[in-house]
């Protein structure tokens, strides 16, 4: 599914990642290579990590028809625990539905959320990874997601900066294994360069909201 330019995509390249799907639609179904990953989130699920801002439904306008994203709290869940569903529709009527499991946190004045997914059974995600989604909220109900750039997390795991795997001729790939104190130091010592904004939705009001 292409994504109109008003809403602010990174271009387009080939390869296909589910795992971010919800993120991006048309840019994820064509990101090269793998998608950044980790072993580790950022913080365990904690009261920390609590933002009510970010519940709710959002939504865009593709090529092909609406995308909308839920963000919820499960019940009975640890503090700052979320589902997301992503919907997308194509012009010939039919769709897709997509859902992540996760929990927010919050590194001092910014937001991320640690997804695991897609999944079918939120309960069934114990040593899955994580991939990570910096977000910003806007006072006028504007959502902006970031993904973390592929090449600077592995110039970072080459220069030892990060933890992460390496393959067999000793290049560094894109797979986190730091501990969750690293990556938050890491997040800290970011000049700017480590997140390349995804996409850009607006909050969905019901009717008579």
């Amino acid at each position: 599914m292409a994504v109109n330019p008003d809403l602010e995509t990174a271009p387009r390249r080939r390869g296909a990642s589910r795992a971010a799907r919800w993120l991006g639609i048309g840019l994820a179904l064509l990101l090269a290579g793998c998608l950044v990953d980790s072993k580790n989130p950022i913080a365990p699920p904690g009261p920390d990590g609590i933002d009510p801002e970010i519940l709710g439904t959002w939504g865009a306008t593709g090529d092909d028809g609406p995308i909308f994203v839920h963000v919820f709290q499960p019940r009975d869940s640890v503090p700052g625990a979320v589902e997301v569903i992503a919907v997308g529709f194509e012009k010939d009527k039919s769709g897709s539905i997509d859902r992540y499991c996760g929990h927010l946190s919050r590194v001092q004045k910014h937001h991320f959320i640690n997804l695991v997914g897609p999944v079918e059974d939120c309960g069934k995600i114990a040593g899955q990874p994580y991939f990570f989604v910096a977000y910003d909220l806007s006072l006028d109900g504007v959502l902006t997601v970031n993904l973390m750039r592929e090449e600077a997390v592995k110039k970072a795991i080459e220069s030892g900066k990060l933890a992460g795997e390496k393959d067999t001729t000793g290049a560094a790939t894109a797979h986190i294994t730091a501990d969750s104190d690293a990556i938050r130091a890491f997040l800290l010592g970011d000049t700017g360069d480590l997140w390349e904004r995804t996409l850009t939705l607006r909050r969905v009001k019901a009717p008579g909201q």
